[in-house]
């Protein structure tokens, strides 16, 4: 099975499900110690996605909030479970997908970030880092979309993890005043193809890319700033999608 038959096939698979939408709060993290080890990539807003009372969703919202320098640990057990993934065939991701009892969409506003995305019995948690430019979010947060089988019981949970990219002062002023009609231009999605809207979660490996983990030093390390005549001439909401474009090529957006 190719991906576009597969990618046709989960959309005739979507129709064929009930509905149930939930919010998904973003909640603020500061690293403890970024040399150590990130959960999520600086300029990102990571979804983890797993079934519903999953103990690693709380441990994560626990772990974020309390600021206790737990992060470093739990990022690493994290690398390690994607680490030891392998991506499947777009036929068992297929599979996979119509034997879930759930699985979701992730949207921003009126744009969708992710599609198609469950845990995989044998795979556990998904992640999902979208690029973030560090600007006003509204509404403030996403909401996860699940298509379940007419009567499920069970059902999937999310949180949100947002790592504020390095901004300067003049580019700080640009995000701030970016109109309000244009917030959602802030947020966007990081995709291997830009219209798979990540492909089965890159086919079931649960990523955000593995490789996600090993990438994150080297986006900190590469920030440029736009220079403050750029951001002049540009105007906020300009300055704003450059920021965001820059933001996903750090994190690897790939058009191929």
């Amino acid at each position: 099975m190719d991906r576009s038959t597969a990618l046709q096939l989960a959309a005739d698979e979507l129709e064929e499900r009930e509905l149930r939408k939930s919010p998904i709060e973003i909640i603020d993290y500061v690293p403890s110690d970024p040399a150590r080890g990130l959960l999520t990539p600086p300029g990102s807003i990571m979804v983890f996605l797993d079934r519903a009372g999953a103990p690693v969703l709380d441990r994560i919202r626990q772990v974020v909030l309390d600021g206790s320098g737990e992060d470093v640990r739990l990022a690493q057990e994290i690398r390690d479970l994607f680490a030891a993934r392998e991506k499947v065939s777009y036929y068992r991701a297929y599979r996979l997908l119509r034997e879930a009892e759930s699985f979701a969409t992730i949207r921003y506003g009126g744009r969708t970030l992710v599609t198609h995305a469950f845990p995989a019995p044998e795979a556990g948690l998904a992640a999902i880092e979208n690029p973030y430019n560090g600007g006003r979010l509204a509404p403030d947060e996403l909401t996860l979309v699940e298509h379940l089988i007419p009567g499920a019981r069970g059902g999937l949970a999310a949180v949100a993890v947002r790592h504020m990219p390095p901004l300067t002062e003049a580019e700080r002023a640009a995000v701030e005043q970016v109109p309000d009609d244009q917030l959602e231009m802030n947020l966007t999605l990081r995709a291997g193809c830009c219209d798979s809207w990540t492909g089965f979660v890159e086919q079931l490996a649960q990523i955000t890319h593995a490789t996600m983990y090993c990438m994150m030093e080297a986006a900190a390390r590469q920030d440029a700033p736009l220079p403050p005549g750029e951001i002049e001439r540009l105007g906020p909401a300009a300055s704003a999608r450059r920021l965001l474009n820059r933001r996903r090529e750090l994190l690897g957006h790939d058009h191929a």
